[in-house]
């Protein structure tokens, strides 16, 4: 599973490089912090921005290192969904290293976007199983307590997703898929960086 790192771990280990950097690796590091923002920028827009051409507008210089900082932000980008309404980011990240890797990208995209799309309707199938199997077990409780106590449980019942047992049944199991797909992800991911 990927390490998560904060923005200050992250600050700390450029102040330490750039502290025994020379003036050109110091102007790399600038030229990367740049497509950072610009992929940023890209990704945060409301409006469809073309990636290209934004990348465009630095010279031959500064594109390598610009490129670099571009495609690793759009890298960080794609991630396994926790829904479908992440997907759009995702997407678009996907779309923009299409944009400035070229069509050698597009089959290592397609890939990842069918593994998205896979890791989600997986996702959502197993939290509807244990949804169910936790609303089947309950149904049980409901009875004794109606016979117990001579009432009845309110209509619908009780959430099982409130349920303790259910949080850590899909807590472990939510790990597992996430493993399993994040295998399948890497690969690609590291490709379309190397590209």
């Amino acid at each position: 599973m990927a390490e998560i790192r904060s923005a200050l771990e992250i600050a700390m280990e450029k102040a330490d490089r750039l502290g025994k950097a020379d003036a050109k690796e110091i102007e790399t590091e600038k030229w990367i912090d740049e497509g950072r923002r610009t992929a940023a920028s890209y990704l945060n827009a409301l409006e469809e921005k073309d990636l290209k051409a934004m990348v465009s507008e630095f010279s031959s210089g500064e594109l390598g290192s610009v490129l670099k900082g571009v495609t690793q932000t759009l890298m960080r980008n794609v991630v396994l969904p926790r829904d479908r309404d992440q997907l759009k980011t995702i997407n678009k990240a996907l779309s923009g290293m299409v944009a400035i890797k070229g069509s050698v990208a597009s089959q290592a995209v397609s890939k990842i976007q069918e593994i998205l799309d896979g890791y989600l309707q997986t996702r959502e199938h197993y939290y509807e199983q244990i949804k169910a199997q936790m609303q089947g077990r309950m149904g049980g409780v409901q009875q004794a307590m109606a016979q117990q106590y001579g009432m009845a449980v309110a209509e619908g019942g009780l959430d099982p997703e409130a349920l303790p047992e259910f949080q850590q049944e899909w807590s472990k199991l939510d790990s597992q898929l996430k493993e399993q797909f994040e295998q399948q992800l890497a690969p690609l991911k590291a490709y379309l960086e190397q590209l």
